[in-house]
């Protein structure tokens, strides 16, 4: 026998013996997967003798693997319609997809209405993908014409004063806070512009729509440290019959004012509280640079005696940090899939969309804004019950306070800012009565009655106006607006 020291032969049957433990290897896991594949079809077919003998019925599957919900409940996707269509406002609506909130919701109303338990991922891939060219939509099958009403993910526009305007914000916010007592303060907005989003495709004439103008009464001895939360009040009027200005909205805060259920708010010591922070978003009938917006504010100054009145306003653009935004968000939540009818008693439109029959058009809308009225009153928001109230007819605010404002009284009493006003009473007793919160005004006698401009600190970030009216050098102390950055020095030195 002749051993051979060939190295060759050695890596041949090396490699060899290597390759049949690979396939004996492949053919162990070949083989246990068919005993797995055996044991699970053994186990099914038990399965299904036993509900053939216990309940009599038959089941049968041509492809492999776990059945499709829809296949053990073909009527799924008309659950699925049924539990988010409340009603069409539109025949044509039936033909596109339907927006859900979350699929959230969908699982609970499916599972309140029929008893259907999904998963959420499960339930998910039954919806249309938020992205139709992405391997996640791959998964979704035997869609339902139904899809997720994805969150906008649009910036919001940057503006060069966005922080200047923040800072005068906050600065009225904490003089509130620090007198919470003798402050209350009231975000306002309206919604008058024209929708247009897809979904909204009704065909009705021009200013043929209800405005809501709504105010959150904030008290700041009662907001967890956040100044956002309060009662809300919302004046629906159409616009037809009424428009928008600023007369409208001092209205509104007398009729808030002679309101019982914001006492507690606004009054102390059966007193309207002297200090007013009004916060705007800024637009023409409520931007407080206007001259005949600013004698409004003296006007609503002057009827309620207060000792300070300060408006203030965000950027253009940058109303959404009005804390009202938040409570009117929860205000069109609950619009969802709810359609106003416009023609109640019959239509007051021609083919044009003009107005043909006033009377029948105030009889409408009168309709349909006291429908809004009981729908937005039915829940609570931050806690407080909402007040809604319909009016279709103009009202002159403090009528019965006649008072003329004169151009040499608002140099007197007013500060004129780019993004604020503020109004005070003057020292001349026969003009102005005693101040009734005499530590605030005392503290704003540092800088002349005012709350002190926004200015900034050497880190270039704007300094507390508090703290700038206690240790700051009063003569250090920047003019107003010169730290705005939409005015340059030299435009400033021109005002």
């Amino acid at each position: 026998m002749e051993i051979s020291t060939d190295d060759s032969i050695k890596v041949t049957l090396l490699s060899k013996i290597i390759d049949e433990q690979k396939i004996l290897s492949e053919q162990r896991a070949q083989l246990n997967k068919l005993k797995r594949h055996a044991g699970a079809q053994a186990k099914l077919t038990t399965k299904k003798l036993k509900l053939l003998e216990e309940e009599g019925v038959v089941e049968k599957y041509n492809t492999p693997g776990r059945p499709s919900a829809a296949m053990k409940d073909p009527d799924l996707w008309d659950k699925i319609h049924n539990s988010i269509e409340f009603g069409a406002a539109h025949a044509k609506r039936r033909k596109v997809i339907i927006k859900i909130r979350t699929v959230k919701h969908l699982r609970e109303a499916l599972e309140e209405k029929y008893n259907t338990y999904l998963s959420r991922q499960y339930l998910s891939t039954y919806l249309q993908p938020c992205h139709q060219n992405t391997f996640a939509a791959r998964r979704h099958h035997r869609l339902a014409k139904v899809g997720l009403a994805s969150v906008a993910r649009t910036e919001m526009k940057s503006h060069v004063d966005e922080h200047y305007c923040l800072a005068s914000v906050k600065a009225a916010k904490m003089f509130a806070e620090v007198f919470a007592n003798e402050a209350v303060i009231i975000s306002q907005d309206d919604k008058a512009k024209q929708v247009i989003i897809e979904d909204h495709d009704f065909p009705v004439g021009s200013k043929m729509k209800l405005i809501p103008f709504v105010y959150l009464t904030i008290d700041p001895t009662d907001s967890s440290n956040t100044l956002r939360t309060g009662k809300l009040s919302i004046f629906i009027r159409p616009e037809y019959f009424i428009g928008t200005s600023l007369e409208t909205h001092i209205a509104d805060l007398e009729s808030i004012v002679s309101n019982e259920e914001f006492f507690t708010i606004i009054k102390k010591d059966d007193e309207v509280k002297p200090i007013w922070i009004l916060l705007v978003d800024g637009g023409p009938d409520e931007n407080p640079k206007h001259m005949k917006n600013i004698i409004q504010y003296a006007h609503l100054f002057r009827a309620l005696n207060l000792d300070y009145l300060t408006v203030r306003t965000h950027a253009p653009g940058q109303s959404a940090y009005n804390p009202v935004e938040r409570g009117m968000a929860s205000l069109s939540a609950k619009l969802a899939s709810i359609t106003l009818p416009v023609n109640e008693f019959g239509s007051h439109l021609d083919s044009q969309g003009n107005v043909i029959d006033k009377e029948l058009a105030r009889r409408n809308f009168e309709f349909s804004g006291k429908r809004l009225c009981d729908i937005w009153r039915r829940d609570d928001i931050h806690g407080k019950p909402v007040t809604v109230e319909y009016i279709d007819k103009e009202i002159i605010p403090f009528n019965e306070f006649d008072s003329s404002t004169s151009w040499e009284w608002i140099e007197n009493h007013a500060q004129i800012c780019r993004y604020s006003l503020d109004i005070k009473k003057c020292k001349n007793r026969e003009c102005c009565s005693e101040n009734r919160a005499t530590d605030a005004m005392l503290l704003l006698d540092e800088n002349d009655g005012f709350l002190p401009p926004i200015t900034k600190g050497k880190d270039g970030h704007f300094i507390n106006p508090i703290h700038a009216l206690q240790y700051y050098d009063k003569l250090k102390i920047l003019p107003y607006d010169r730290c705005c950055p939409s005015i340059s020095q030299e435009l400033h030195q021109r005002l």
